[in-house]
């Protein structure tokens, strides 16, 4: 009989990091999954981390992009910053985030999610309590782009969706929809929480509040309940059963040709295809619409519309509720349809959001920006699930990290271009018509993404 693997939870024996399959054969006789080594659980422990990435997108977003634009008016009143300078935060963490995310994406390969987590969740925590004291713009810039780069990317944002690819295959759809749901779950519950706290305590306290709150949750639960893959517990990808009995419970033809593929990819092979750049492209394009919707939807209707603050939470909340639904939609419908095509409705559908919030009189701007939301929220599924479907599972950190840079060239700009045109004319109209127009064309490139095949490498 084979020896079982290792059991620790961060590598493999000899510090290997490629995960080595079990054979049919083997995995039938290995132990059954197991909650802190210690208690037997009747479920996949992929399940587990499910959960556990749910938790950390719920917390990443309720204290971060989601809810920062509602301490802009605050920000603007009390300091006297300018929305441009305001959003030149983001900016900063965006450039952070995509020069951190080619070296972030190879460690999550070769050591595991966990000390990641573990070190963005710190970082998270510390960040936002020194956000509390900033006095300057460039204290801002530096420490909002530290929270996002080091700390929340880290955290869920991006090592999440990495996560759940290396312990669910066949699941893949479902299992990112349920874990990212966290998401929008996070920006819905916290941003009228959020909104109440900055109107009762002030913005300083709010931060300080929501920075022990990261450490407090977070930090305890990485520690606990994170594993690299399931591999190292002697596991297969979906819990291995469903590997081994494909005859006793068949997908069907068409389920099994749009489930995720095995085929593994490196970096560099998947760089030299076309379906890699006509996805980069793509999501480029339409990015620019997606910034809109959380960046500049609660300075639109605060400094637009005239709405109160709390009262933007609200419909932001509404808004992702939406976003729920759509990663719930898309997380089951890329096991069963083509992956383009689902790219290319979910890309035409978000592109539509900025032109609704622009032409469309108040309230329809924000009924018809909360529809467009329900097919156009589910990119936290779409992106990653595109990438781990079409290249495969053992290299995704490193190309989930590869790809970050290139899709962070519309949200630097697109956000900074629409700021300015709104303190240039006092309008986010103008901006908002670009950043549709251009949008609308990424759905063809969508459709040119298909499976790619070595053989028509560039």
């Amino acid at each position: 009989m084979a020896e079982p693997p290792s059991t620790d939870p961060d590598r493999d024996p000899g510090g290997s990091t490629s995960p080595a399959v079990p054979s049919p054969a083997s995995a039938a006789e290995r132990p059954p999954s197991r909650l802190l080594g210690l208690w037997r659980i009747p479920f996949f422990y992929g399940w587990v981390i499910v959960v556990v990435v749910f938790i950390a997108e719920f917390v990443a977003s309720g204290v971060g992009t989601f809810v920062t634009p509602l301490f802009f008016k605050e920000l603007h009143s009390e300091m006297g910053w300018s929305l441009t300078m305001l959003t030149g935060a983001l900016t900063a963490q965006t450039l952070a985030n995509a020069g951190l995310s080619p070296i972030m994406g190879s460690l999550l390969d070769r050591f595991g999610a966990r000390p990641v987590m573990l070190f963005g969740a710190t970082v998270a925590g510390l960040g936002l309590l020194m956000l509390s004291q900033i006095q300057e713009i460039w204290q801002f810039w530096f420490l909002y782009g530290t929270v996002g780069a080091l700390g929340l990317h880290e955290m869920g944002g991006f090592t999440g969706p990495v996560l759940i690819t290396k312990w669910f295959s066949r699941s893949r759809g479902r299992a990112m929809a349920i874990a990212t749901l966290g998401t929008t779950a996070g920006g819905m519950v916290m941003a009228p929480i959020v909104g109440w706290l900055i109107a009762s305590q002030g913005w300083r306290a709010s931060w300080a509040i929501m920075g022990i709150l990261v450490l407090v949750l977070m930090v305890p639960l990485i520690i606990l309940f994170v594993r690299r893959q399931p591999e190292d517990m002697g596991l297969l990808p979906d819990g291995g059963r469903a590997e081994m009995n494909l005859d006793a419970k068949p997908l069907s033809a068409r389920r099994r040709r749009f489930a995720g593929t095995e085929e593994s990819w490196t970096m560099n092979e998947a760089m030299r295809t076309r379906t890699f750049w006509y996805m980069v492209i793509g999501f480029n394009l339409v990015n620019l619409s997606a910034s809109i919707t959380v960046i500049h939807l609660v300075p639109f209707l605060t400094l637009q519309e005239g709405i109160s603050a709390q009262a933007a939470a609200y419909i932001v909340s509404i808004r992702l509720a939406g976003s729920s639904a759509s990663r719930i939609i898309w997380g089951f419908a890329v096991e069963w349809f083509p992956m383009n095509a689902c790219l290319a409705v979910g890309f035409c559908a978000r592109a539509m959001i900025p032109l609704s919030l622009a032409l469309l009189p108040y309230p329809a701007n924000v009924i018809g920006a909360i529809a467009g939301s329900v097919l156009g929220g589910g990119f936290a599924v779409l992106q990653p699930m595109a990438f781990s479907n079409y290249f495969g599972r053992l290299h995704a950190g490193a190309i989930q990290g590869a790809v970050r840079p290139f899709l962070t060239v519309s949200t630097l700009a697109g956000p900074l271009l629409i700021a300015f045109l709104y303190d240039t004319t006092g309008s986010f109209d103008l901006g908002f018509v670009i950043a549709s127009s251009v949008g609308l064309a990424s759905p063809f490139l969508a459709l040119l993404a298909t499976p790619p095949r070595r053989a028509k490498m560039l």
